[in-house]
């Protein structure tokens, strides 16, 4: 009897445990001109305040500015925001963002407050908003500060492969990776299933992430060959993996703005 309710106890705590690892993020991209780039900066240093009310509030967990590399008009995208919530359902809803602006600004009236939020969209077009749900990551004590890269891999999965593809990348990837932050030459790696856009004619179904200290750290991976030479049955896994799903695009962001709740950031 002991040893079943000691089981049972254990469940519900592997249960809370699993959940309060679980975050949800909303990508927000930016197309920003090559002649708005400091317009596009007094914008976010601006929102910055804002959310970190939202934070003290609990209204999110964190929220973090990335600048994407190379840049450049023909680039799709030169910046991304990422928000990180407690839930799905606070994701979707966003909170309350004009009390928070009223909060973080209390000496500025109603009217100024709206044309400086009006003003500050023109500096800059969101062009994607994505939501999604981190569904796995590397076990590892990485934090993130002003200057860490990110390297952010955009997966279209084959239909009605989702599943066979996360498994895969929990099965196959997630062991490999594990064992290059273990001889830190990896920060951090996590997988994210996209909850919303969906459908035929969206080409990113799920994100992987490559965390590292900064762009020494990212460079010094690309000198870093394979662990080990996989023997044919493992290569036949990764392989058959692969397949699954098409790599479509990659970006490189460098973060330049944060604010989190227990922060770590040097600024």
């Amino acid at each position: 009897m002991k040893k079943l309710i000691l089981f049972i106890v254990m469940a519900i705590f592997c249960s809370v445990s699993m959940a309060q690892q679980e975050k949800f993020l909303v990508f927000e991209f930016m197309k920003v001109k090559d002649n708005q780039d400091a317009n596009y900066w007094e914008t976010e240093t601006f929102w910055e305040k804002i959310h970190a009310e939202r934070v003290k509030n609990g209204e999110i967990k964190g929220w973090d500015l990335w600048s994407l590399k190379p840049g450049g008009a023909e680039q799709a995208y030169q910046y991304v925001t990422v928000t990180i919530y407690n839930d799905a359902v606070s994701a979707m809803e966003a909170g309350d963002i004009w009390e928070a602006a009223k909060r973080a600004y209390p000496l500025i009236s109603d009217v100024d407050l709206e044309n400086i939020i009006q003003k500050g969209d023109e500096s800059r077009e969101l062009s994607k908003r994505m939501f999604v749900s981190i569904i796995a990551v590397t076990d590892d004590d990485f934090e993130m500060e002003l200057g860490s890269v990110m390297k952010m891999n955009f997966m279209d999965v084959l239909p009605g492969k989702s599943k066979e593809y996360e498994t895969a990348e929990k099965n196959v990837f997630l062991p490999k990776f594990q064992k290059l932050v273990d001889k830190g030459i990896l920060g951090h790696w996590a997988l994210a299933r996209v909850l919303m856009p969906s459908g035929s004619k969206v080409k990113t179904t799920h994100l992987t992430f490559d965390m590292y200290d900064d762009f020494k750290h990212y460079f010094e991976a690309y000198d870093f060959e394979e662990l080990a030479i996989l023997d044919s049955k493992a290569q036949l896994k990764e392989d058959a993996a692969l397949k699954l799903r098409d790599l479509n695009w990659t970006y490189v962001g460098v973060l330049v703005k944060t604010e989190k709740f227990h922060p770590t950031v040097k600024k």
